[in-house]
């Protein structure tokens, strides 16, 4: 077997690197990103509202906890249609992003 196939970073096939160890965290008050750590979670919120990551440097970062991850959303439209949660929105996503947040 080759090195690159043995290496952790690729698929079973060596074809694609693999994806990241993603984590559900709440970054200040309402938002919520698909993030690997705290510092990189601010970076994704940061991007997102076209700011440098430094602003970012004193939002409380923590760890979505397992009810939050599954607690349904509601649309904010009539009916009110449930549109998902953040362990559906966390499993879809593929590298770092921003999963959802409240006004």
């Amino acid at each position: 077997m080759t090195t690159e196939n043995q290496n952790p970073e690729f698929e079973l096939d060596g074809s694609q690197a693999a994806r990241p160890d993603l984590r559900c965290y709440s970054v200040g008050d309402q938002d919520w990103v698909a993030a690997t750590s705290d510092d990189e979670a601010r970076r994704v919120l940061a991007e997102m509202n076209g700011d440098a990551p430094s602003d970012y440097a004193d939002w409380d970062v923590e760890l979505t906890s397992e009810k939050m991850l599954d607690q349904q959303w509601l649309d904010e439209d009539p009916p009110h249609a449930e549109c998902g949660c953040l362990r559906d929105w966390l499993a879809e996503a593929t590298e770092p992003t921003y999963l959802m947040g409240t006004e």
